[in-house]
């Protein structure tokens, strides 16, 4: 599993962005600074999930993708900037 955006450290410029995940679970599902978990879906080949920050600064998503076996699920951790002059 790998995010593809935004990576590790990446500054994101918007107030707003779609996080895009690579993975081949069966299940895949987010939680951006310790919310809960948020399900994401399917667009052209990878996992999406739509995104809004009410605050500029560090951010931190957590990510949860299923086996298409059933079997243990994996984690991805991912912290980002969102820039101070987002719009």
């Amino acid at each position: 599993m790998m995010v593809e955006y935004p990576g590790e450290g990446e500054v994101v410029e918007a107030s707003s962005c779609r996080f895009l995940i690579d993975a081949d679970g069966s299940n895949v599902e987010i939680a951006i600074d310790g919310d809960g978990w948020q399900t994401c879906r399917r667009v052209d080949g990878v996992w999406a999930f739509d995104c809004s920050f009410p605050e500029p600064g560090r951010h931190q998503a957590l990510i949860r993708c299923e086996g298409a076996d059933g079997g243990e699920p994996a984690y991805r951790t991912c912290r980002f900037l969102v820039a101070a002059d987002a719009r």
